[in-house]
């Protein structure tokens, strides 16, 4: 990193809480959105928004594009979908049975619909945890960076962090495969059932194991974009910095996610909201005169709009509250590289701060000796100082006699 001091791992080396020697008394500096200390849970909590306050621009706009090109695509499905799912709707309106190609139709469109989803959310996420990460880079530190930098910089990771999440998404998967799946196969295999009840008994534990290496490694796009890593070291090293921090990584995202939850519902009931409107008009009104005349289906088009306006609900509800989630990583990153790597010292000398301290507590473990004064100068002709030097510090004992006020080697 060229302006936020060295994120490759390990500078300053362990230290203490801070990167602050022993016995000195700092007043952490605060030239960004979290003081350069050992966060808690409020100040990560707050960083988080405060972030999104103040680089909204470079949050949104980037994942807004690609919320854009999402709704487009979608837009291009729905239109197929529609002539696509218009001769099995007759057919079941006509109560005709679907032919083998109507039926074809049906579970080509229903896949495709979730595998388009799943694309999009894939690459809102990726789009969001590289971008966020980078402006996490500028903002602990204080300094402005514009959308067209933060792209710039996010855009050559975009690869790398889809392989890490990839490669998570596999470990994770493995987890479940070998505490489910296998225990199930070797009773059947064996002709018993003893096999598929282990399998059932040792979900539990694959799932919570599943879980654990997620939360274990939420350091890794933080460590894949501010390290420059590649995917299987930062996996590594998200692992080996984030030992012994598992219920905040757990406890911290859940609560931000919490608040983005609430968020993201006050854009995605009113698209689902409009597409209801369209499916109840499209089902036609009662006959005149008669309030028991039944109402006619939907058509097709009118399903498909209500199926589009629920995705297009939740895709950018999920762009508007999907930074979240990396910035909140990326201050837990910050947290754990000040508590066990000092590093708060090299984001002081990245904002142009002093890394001295501005005082010590004499006589605590770590605080410097007294200096001790050099041999005296003879004094100059005229009236004698009034008291000691102004710069110098004062000697904790008694003065001592003397024209020269000169103190004996290791005298308190």
């Amino acid at each position: 990193m060229s302006s936020g001091g060295d994120w490759r791992g390990p500078h300053h080396g362990p230290g203490a809480p801070g990167g602050v020697p022993r016995g000195y008394v700092v007043e952490a500096p605060k030239p960004g959105v979290v003081p350069l200390r050992p966060l808690g849970v409020g100040e990560i909590i707050s960083g988080v928004f405060t972030t999104v306050q103040r680089y909204p621009a470079a949050l949104l706009v980037p994942v807004m594009w690609t919320a854009l090109a999402a709704v487009a695509a979608f837009g291009a499905f729905a239109a197929v979908a529609a002539v696509a799912l218009d001769g099995p709707w007759q057919a079941v309106h006509n109560d005709e049975l679907p032919s083998t190609a109507d039926a074809v139709a049906v579970a080509a469109t229903v896949a495709g619909a979730f595998l388009l989803l799943l694309v999009v959310l894939t690459a809102l996420s990726a789009v969001s945890s590289a971008t966020a990460t980078v402006v996490v880079r500028y903002a602990v530190i204080g300094r402005r960076i514009s959308t067209r930098e933060v792209w710039a910089e996010a855009r050559p990771m975009l690869w790398r962090v889809l392989a890490t999440q990839l490669l998570t998404g596999l470990i994770c998967a493995g987890v479940l495969v070998v505490s489910f799946v296998l225990p199930v196969l070797a009773g059947l295999l064996f002709g018993s059932e003893a096999g598929i009840v282990l399998g059932a008994l040792f979900f539990l534990p694959g799932w919570v194991g599943a879980v654990y290496v997620q939360v274990r490694l939420v350091l890794e796009v933080p460590v894949l974009v501010l390290e420059d890593a590649r995917p299987v070291a930062a996996i590594r090293r998200a692992w080996r910095l984030n030992e012994g921090n598992w219920w905040r990584s757990l406890g911290i995202p859940y609560i931000v996610g919490l608040v983005g939850s609430f968020a993201a519902q006050i854009v995605a009931v009113p698209c689902m909201v409009v597409g209801m409107f369209v499916l109840f008009a499209s089902m036609g009104s009662t006959a005149a005169g008669d309030p028991y005349a039944q109402a006619s289906p939907p058509s097709v088009a009118a399903l498909v709009t209500f199926a589009f306006c629920t995705v297009i609900g939740v895709v950018l509800a999920t762009a508007l509250t999907v930074p979240l989630t990396p910035l909140t990583n990326g201050l837990l990153y910050i947290d754990r590289r000040i508590r066990r790597e000092s590093l708060d010292v090299a984001l002081a000398e990245a904002a142009g701060l002093s890394a001295r301290p501005a005082a010590y507590v004499p006589g605590q473990p770590g605080a410097p000796a007294a200096e001790r004064p050099g041999p005296a100068e003879p004094a100059p002709a005229g009236p004698a100082a009034d008291g000691p030097a102004a710069d110098g510090p004062a000697a904790d004992g008694p003065p001592a006699d003397g024209p020269t006020g000169k103190q004996e080697p290791g005298e308190d």
